[in-house]
């Protein structure tokens, strides 16, 4: 009798990981830094009411904004990327991304370019 065995990996990839520790969360903007090339200007929000998003588990959202859409999840060339479309109250659409820098249970930092010469880091907490 001749008995085999495989091992199966049962560790999630990057992007269900991700969905898995964004989803069904509150996240609220406890600081910024603006970073140009003249130095990093920080403002922080903490202790104060301030802007938050919900990413829930069926991929939806809807921010403080009053922006409501759906998200995504990918992994461009080794960084992931949150792409957001959604819709204002008024109607007006809007597409916009970040790309993530670190994911815990309860802390998310993101990162967007403002501009050719400025890169806005935010920092998220989960309550």
């Amino acid at each position: 009798m001749i008995v085999s065995c495989k091992k199966v990996d049962t560790k999630p990839d990057t992007l269900t990981l991700a969905y898995q520790m964004l989803g069904d969360k509150t996240w609220y903007l406890d600081y910024r830094q603006t970073i140009t090339t003249s130095g990093i200007k920080t403002r922080t929000y903490l202790g104060q009411s301030t802007y938050f998003i919900n990413l829930l588990k069926d991929k939806t959202t809807i921010d403080s904004d009053g922006i409501s859409g759906v998200y995504s999840l990918d992994n461009k060339s080794g960084d992931l990327h949150i792409s957001i479309t959604g819709k204002t109250k008024s109607g007006t659409s809007l597409d916009y991304s970040y790309t993530i820098e670190s994911i815990g249970a309860k802390n998310l930092i993101a990162r967007y370019k403002e501009s050719d010469t400025s890169t806005v880091k935010q920092f998220f907490s989960a309550k």
